[in-house]
């Protein structure tokens, strides 16, 4: 070394020296070339002379390192990588090796001979100390499980009546919904399609994977119908009847059926379902136990159902003059089930479920969990005028119109039951504070002349007495508070979604106070928030 110019001894200089080497792809130690630098240069500073003999500088600069092997196994266990970080100055893993490491960590399935062939010529073409992630082993996951199916054979009077009739033209006719069917004994009602586990799969670690547990679906018998003899999945009707669909199933009614009611029928009243394939005519009453179903029309006429009342066509009241003394609404239906219609005009509907309308429903009282008014058509899913109480939600393309006509949303049917105790409460606190404050005006005087026992006894019942009603203030502005709070948690549940627009005329209830639309707006969602109209973009 004492020949070298001792401005060119550098790191890199060493390194380069290094490189020309058959130690070469040994790890080498940057840090340790530094210090033997350092330590030459010592060395020669401490000479006597340029000509004087150094000790050569002997340590340890590089060493052969073996590859480093790990492995990284998917937490379902469904793959495993292999992190090779490559070898200095030693031979890298062989397939075969790569291999028989697997088996030390457990992965024995799914492994790629191909990918560790490839992963093994690849780890001697890269640089030394290189970091190599491939995914070498995948398990094969179970096949997919076929949930249990019921397939309806006949379609039920429900859904005949909500689906007009197609046309040879591939279009439907609004005014025809076909004839109301009827089903002989024996006929095939529902199918059911058993589900089917899928195969199972494995995971890396050689294990079974099952495939999920499919949901099973069993047969609802509903009345008048039974499992067929021959099929086990087969649910036939037992008597000749009216299909009606139930959960997981139907039922054959022995409904009354009958073509118009009017005045040749009579009024109808029917310990079960009643089916109408023409119209109710003017003036008429059908009540049932059951659900109400009519082809047609519901004209200026009375419906009370036990279920769902269905009406093919519509619902066509006419306009009433009630300073005349006649009743606001020529149709009246009332039900604990659902109602759907066509379209609703000039009628009130109490439901205690969901109410339904495809094209509009226009100068009518609806009352229902749910109201709903909604067609694919922008000219349909209007409503106008009227009162429409939803119990929970109101879904329509168009609320009011262009002639701002009045139309009112009440929501507080929901909360009349804790508005009206709201309402006693607050009446009784005010008798109560008024005692209190009549008692104390009275002790006054009392206490001033409190001169005999008397007195004395006089203060002291009448304090208990004001003690008393004291606390029953305390009991009673705490039951008007739980009932505020419970007010104010429903009504943030209340919501309107308009699909097209909103106009003004319309006013919304959704506590007590009525608050206006006050200018025309596109689709959105409409809340209460701060005693105010809340207006949000639909999504």
């Amino acid at each position: 070394m004492s020949c070298l110019d001792e401005a060119a001894l550098s790191v890199e200089f060493l390194q380069s020296q290094f490189n020309l080497t058959e130690f070469r792809n040994f790890y080498l130690h940057d840090s340790a070339l530094a210090k033997v630098l350092t330590l030459y240069r010592s060395r020669l500073a401490e000479r006597s002379t340029p000509d004087e003999h150094i000790e050569p500088v002997q340590m340890l600069v590089a060493e052969k390192r073996q590859p480093v092997i790990a492995s990284e196994i998917a937490e379902d266990r469904m793959a495993c990588k292999l992190i090779i970080e490559t070898a200095y100055g030693a031979d890298n893993p062989k397939a075969e090796e790569l291999k028989s490491y697997l088996g030390k960590v457990g992965v024995v399935k799914g492994i790629n001979d191909a990918v560790l062939q490839a992963l093994s010529n690849q780890l001697d073409n890269v640089p030394a100390g290189t970091q190599i992630t491939e995914t070498v082993a995948t398990g094969n996951p179970p096949g997919a499980s076929r949930q249990a199916k019921l397939e309806r054979l006949v379609m039920p009077v429900q859904d005949r009546l909500m689906q007009p009739k197609l046309r040879d033209n591939g279009t439907v006719d609004m005014h025809d919904f076909g004839e109301i069917e009827m089903v002989e004994v024996g006929a095939a009602l529902v199918r059911r399609i058993p589900p089917v586990e899928g195969a199972a799969g494995f995971n890396v670690m050689g294990e079974s994977v099952p495939a999920p547990t499919p949901q099973d679906r069993a047969l609802n018998l509903g009345e008048g119908t039974e499992i067929s003899a021959e099929d086990e999945n087969l649910l036939v009707a037992a008597r000749r009847g009216v299909p009606l669909k139930i959960d997981n199933g139907m039922m054959v009614s022995d409904a009354y059926c009958v073509g118009d009611v009017d005045l040749q029928t009579g009024n109808v009243d029917f310990d079960g379902t009643v089916v109408v394939k023409g119209s109710v005519k003017e003036g008429m009453q059908v009540k049932a136990t059951g659900k109400v179903l009519i082809r047609d029309f519901l004209e200026s006429a009375t419906v009370i159902a036990g279920d769902d009342v269905v009406i093919g066509k519509g619902i066509l009241g006419r306009q009433r003059n009630p300073a005349a003394g006649e009743t606001p609404f020529s149709v009246m239906v009332e039900t604990p089930g659902t109602v759907f219609a066509n379209y609703i005009q000039y009628a009130k509907v109490v439901s205690a479920s969901t109410v339904t309308a495809a094209k509009h429903i226009m100068h009518s009282d609806i009352t229902g969990t749910d109201i709903t008014v909604i067609s694919p058509k922008k000219t349909e899913g209007k409503i106008l005028g009227g009162i429409i109480r939803p119990i929970q939600r109101l879904h329509c393309n168009t609320l009011g119109g262009p002639s701002y006509i009045p139309t009112e949303v009440d929501f507080s049917t929901r909360i009349a039951e804790p508005l009206t105790e709201l309402s006693t409460l607050q009446e009784e606190l005010s008798s109560r504070l008024n005692v209190i404050r009549g008692m104390k005006e009275a002790l006054r005087p009392i206490e001033k002349n409190a001169a005999n026992q008397d007195a004395m006894d006089q203060i002291r019942k009448i304090s208990n007495t004001i003690a008393h009603f004291e606390n029953l203030v305390v009991e009673l502005k705490r039951r008007r508070q739980q009932l505020i709070e419970q007010v104010q948690a429903i009504s943030e549940t209340f919501e309107v979604v308009v699909e097209r627009a909103v106009f003004p005329g319309v006013q919304l209830v959704f506590i007590q106070q009525a608050l206006a639309v006050k200018q025309e707006r596109d689709g959105c969602r409409i809340k209460c928030k701060d005693d105010a109209l809340a207006y949000f973009t639909l999504a």
